[in-house]
């Protein structure tokens, strides 16, 4: 992976500016379990098979974790009692009982209202003429714009952590200017400058990528 995207990633799961540099044995236990989460996350598997993944986890942790697997391009299978949690980032529910297995093509509030009134949704189903298939592909529709959207808001966070790196990087060499060791030598003072407006010209470069991402949800 490259830096840019080690930053992303790392972003998704809430760990930006100095917090990237963190040795992991001074991460709280909130911190160490997303860091478990971005590499289970960023494993070369397509399957995932997770067990109460919500449990003894913070608000921050389990909306990190809520994040990725919508953003998860792979099948994961999820055993939970929590009823938010399965709401927001299930499309399909297997019920498994004495007859064998059932599916539910929706979360977790749709499988219970069904569960309560069969007779109403399979009319409702008939009347407008969806096939399971209809159904399916339309969440993953669903899925695929909310997936676009934090991508989205992903891209502008990652831009303006890099502009605050940028903007303390400039700062640094526009004090190295003062110290006698540089306006005192030429070459020391020109290579400065270059690096300077090098800086000042990607921050700019940056600005407007921002400022386009942020157009375009106008």
């Amino acid at each position: 992976m490259t830096t840019t995207q080690i930053r992303s990633a790392l972003a998704a799961f809430l760990f930006t500016g100095d917090d990237v540099f963190k040795e992991i044995k001074k991460l709280s236990g909130g911190e160490k379990c997303r860091i478990n989460l971005l590499k289970l996350m960023l494993s070369k598997s397509n399957f995932l098979l997770l067990d109460e993944p919500t449990n003894h986890l913070d608000i921050m942790s389990r909306e990190a974790l809520e994040d990725a697997i919508m953003d998860y391009d792979g099948t994961v299978l999820v055993i939970s009692h929590d009823r938010y949690f399965l709401n927001k980032v299930i499309n399909k529910i297997y019920e498994l009982n004495q007859d064998g297995v059932k599916e539910y093509l929706s979360n977790y509030s749709y499988y219970i209202e069904k569960k309560k009134n069969p007779h109403r949704f399979m009319i409702e189903e008939e009347q407008e003429g969806k096939t399971k298939t209809q159904i399916h592909l339309e969440k993953k529709k669903k899925r695929d714009i909310e997936k676009a959207e934090k991508e989205k808001k992903l891209k502008v966070k990652h831009i303006e952590g890099s502009i605050t790196d940028k903007e303390e990087l400039l700062v640094n060499l526009q004090n190295q200017l003062c110290l006698e060791e540089v306006y005192s030598d030429p070459l020391k003072s020109e290579d400065v400058n270059k690096q300077i407006l090098k800086i000042q010209e990607e921050i700019e470069n940056l600005y407007e990528e921002w400022e386009n991402h942020l157009s375009e949800d106008q």
